[in-house]
């Protein structure tokens, strides 16, 4: 999907030219990532898991869901949607990788970016989103009524 886009040479537009940056920065920032997977993973897989991000980034949309068989259209085009659903599949389902590379790049990206807020001297603060409905009988909200938070 994305291959095609950076090899149209002929578009010289700003918003071609901004996506082009966009995708150059997204290479970066998931590089680490991506030598992670390619240790356990094959190379193909990595390059879906790539594709899929890339595909989840620009056709992401807050009030409507991407279905499995979309986000599998815009990997290997509309004609082959069914080849990149079964891609975006066996990605999901492969036993050589867990979650835990997920979670400790984002960790260490966390992590850099705090170190580099304290080298600036910044105050780095974090957000705690509690978006959830809180059980009456929780010890945090005695006396209180269950209420949900936005």
């Amino acid at each position: 999907m994305h291959k095609a886009f950076l090899q149209n040479n002929d578009i010289k537009s700003i918003k071609s030219r901004l996506s082009h940056l966009l995708l150059h920065k997204l290479d970066l920032y998931l590089s680490d990532v991506q030598l992670s997977l390619d240790s356990v993973l094959d190379k193909r897989l990595v390059r879906t898991f790539y594709d899929l991000i890339v595909a989840i980034l620009l056709h992401r949309h807050n009030s409507m869901g991407l279905l499995l068989s979309e986000l599998g259209g815009y990997i290997c085009g509309f004609a082959h949607a069914p080849a990149g659903t079964k891609r975006i599949s066996n990605l999901l389902r492969s036993k050589k990788w867990t979650s835990t590379i997920i979670d400790n790049f984002l960790f260490n990206q966390t992590r850099k970016r705090l170190e580099s807020l304290v080298k600036q001297g910044k105050r780095p603060l974090m957000l705690w989103d509690d978006s959830r409905l809180e059980k009456a009988e929780s010890w945090f909200l005695e006396g209180l009524c269950s209420v949900e938070s936005s």
